[in-house]
């Protein structure tokens, strides 16, 4: 699972950890945050950690995909399943045993 969806899964406990960071940081600096200032600071904290994670998710899922790409054009793993070619990848997966079949046709008369 993607380190994104479980951030986005958590989005209420990490709003409200940040909301708790702020809070704790302005009574150990001696400080007194206004309500706005805490809902604007942790607003940017939540929001910067799910950018980053989605950073991540995508940097990864691309190096992924580039490390594939560069080990099928030397495997030569391409699969060609009922004039369907795969390039490797799908052809594994269940949505490539997928097979569509036609009803059989029927002429109008038999359709009385």
């Amino acid at each position: 699972m993607p380190i994104s969806d479980v951030v986005v899964g958590n989005l209420t406990t990490l709003y409200l950890a940040a909301i708790a960071a702020v809070k704790v940081y302005g009574l150990a600096s001696g400080r007194a945050f206004g309500g706005a200032f805490v809902i604007v600071v942790s607003t940017a904290m939540v929001g910067g950690v799910l950018v980053g994670t989605l950073i991540w998710d995508v940097s990864q899922k691309a190096a992924k995909a580039m490390a594939h790409d560069h080990h099928r054009r030397h495997a030569g793993d391409e699969v060609c399943n009922g004039g369907i070619c795969w390039h490797g990848v799908a052809a594994r997966s269940p949505v490539s045993q997928v097979q569509f079949r036609l009803p059989p046709h029927q002429h109008p008369q038999n359709l009385e």
